[in-house]
């Protein structure tokens, strides 16, 4: 009897919990980008391009095992993601438009993915979310350089997650893969070059 009643009080707590997942949330991106400071752009212009190519334009469900409302993004996820880059390469000394320029010099970034999920173990689950950006560095008619980064944020949840904490997740591993992008020793070198 004792276990009966330890059983229904435990699911008494966790339904108010539950109801959360199923509570749809745009998740607001504010990414930070810290990029080494200088000259290295030497205010060279670069077309800076940014396209969404994932495979779906949600990020996940709150829930475990794709149970819940989903998640989506509150704006436009390649303006925000460009906002960020332009920072960026701003910050390293490169001016950024958006239509050509007289060389041919283009950074396009390809968002391949911006992930959100959660595996449930006994007592806990993992949340993880993820992040891909391909950049691809552009002289005229020519790719001499193109790289993956990948960002990602990892931790150990018990309840469904609250809008405050879903945004501070997503934004890590967005932030992650922005500034491996624009910290990316190589990609910034191809853009620089005359």
């Amino acid at each position: 009897m004792r276990m009966n009643k330890t059983l229904i009080f435990t699911l008494i707590l966790c339904l108010p919990m539950g109801g959360c997942a199923f509570a749809p949330q745009a998740v607001k991106l504010k990414p930070e980008v810290h990029a080494a400071g200088g000259a290295v752009g030497n205010g060279h212009r670069v077309q800076l391009t940014v396209v969404d190519e994932r495979p779906k334009s949600t990020l996940g469900t709150r829930g475990a095992r794709g149970v819940g409302a989903e998640l989506t993004i509150d704006g436009d996820l390649p303006t925000i993601v460009g906002s960020a880059i332009k920072d960026g390469l701003t910050q390293q000394g490169f001016e950024t438009t958006n239509g050509k320029t007289s060389d041919g010099r283009e950074l396009r970034v390809e968002i391949r993915n911006l992930d959100y999920g959660v595996t449930m173990g006994f007592w806990s689950g993992d949340l993880r979310t993820q992040c891909s950006l391909k950049a691809i560095c552009v002289k005229g008619n020519e790719r001499p350089y193109e790289k993956l980064h990948r960002g990602e944020f990892k931790e150990n949840v018990q309840v469904v997650q609250g809008a405050e904490a879903n945004n501070r997740y997503v934004n890590a591993a967005l932030s992650d893969a922005i500034n491996q992008l624009v910290g990316d020793h190589d990609l910034v070198e191809c853009l620089a070059q005359p």
